[in-house]
């Protein structure tokens, strides 16, 4: 069975304690310049008229209705305020450690195009700003806001702890897209294929909360699918045993 990595864009598998130091200090280290990114509130506000124009055209501009409808059900808008605030934090982690243990010749091209499309998004957001629907869109609701998970990080442009106008590209939907692929490149159950139902959902969770434009969900799968396309994740896939780690001993069982 071969293990060389298909891409010289795709780095090998690391022993554990160094790949969760890396993979730690790289999100530190994105959180950082993402936070640090300029506020450049007018760009991002003309660049919302941009975008709002391209969706208007394309009839893709869904994320008012959405949004009117979600703020009329409270119990649905404080689920989904718990949608975006914790799954991002806990599939695609998961998913990472799951690839680790149990697909180690999938884990290097996943890992290694995961990272490039964070990296991808962190440019965007330093050179393009976006001001989200709740800023730019008259009658809309932030729903983050007014049914808000105790441990979500502050809102507004001019405080808090995130950068309010990094909205393009949807990393939320780039990692669910993520997550999706690698739970259908690992496995052979005909159930797997339900694994979309969460990029799915998570496209409707930050569009309906006014966090994102049904476009910045579209660049995400965009952002993802670049990066999974140059690490050669089908050449992977097609070589590697979707059950058995190749990390694991081939000897033969004595008898």
């Amino acid at each position: 069975m071969q293990t060389e990595v298909p891409s010289r864009l795709t780095w090998q598998r690391l022993r554990w304690p160094v790949e969760v130091l890396s993979m730690g200090l790289g999100y530190l280290f994105y959180g950082m310049l993402r936070l640090l990114a300029p506020h450049r509130v007018e760009a991002s506000y003309l660049h919302a008229e941009q975008v709002l124009a391209v969706e208007r055209f394309f009839r893709l501009d869904w994320e008012l209705g959405a949004n009117r409808f979600l703020a009329e059900h409270p119990v649905l808008a404080s689920i989904c305020s718990y949608w975006y605030a914790s799954f991002h934090f806990v599939v695609t982690p998961f998913v990472l450690v799951w690839l680790w243990k149990r697909r180690a010749a999938l884990y290097p091209v996943l890992r290694s195009a995961l990272v490039l499309a964070t990296a991808g998004a962190l440019v965007v957001y330093a050179t393009w700003p976006l001001a989200p629907p709740r800023y730019k869109l008259g009658g809309t609701v932030d729903t983050v806001l007014e049914y808000p998970v105790f441990w979500a990080l502050g809102r507004g442009v001019s405080g808090g702890l995130v950068n309010d106008l990094a909205a393009m590209p949807s990393l939320h939907v780039a990692w669910a897209v993520w997550s999706a692929v690698a739970v259908c490149v690992a496995l052979r159950s005909r159930w797997r294929f339900l694994a979309w139902l969460y990029p799915l959902g998570t496209t409707i969770v930050v569009v309906a909360s006014a966090n994102h434009y049904p476009l910045d969900a579209l660049a995400g799968v965009a952002l993802i699918a670049l990066p999974l396309w140059l690490c050669g994740w089908r050449a992977r896939a097609k070589v590697s045993d979707p059950v058995r780690s190749p990390d694991r001993s081939q000897t033969p069982m004595a008898v």
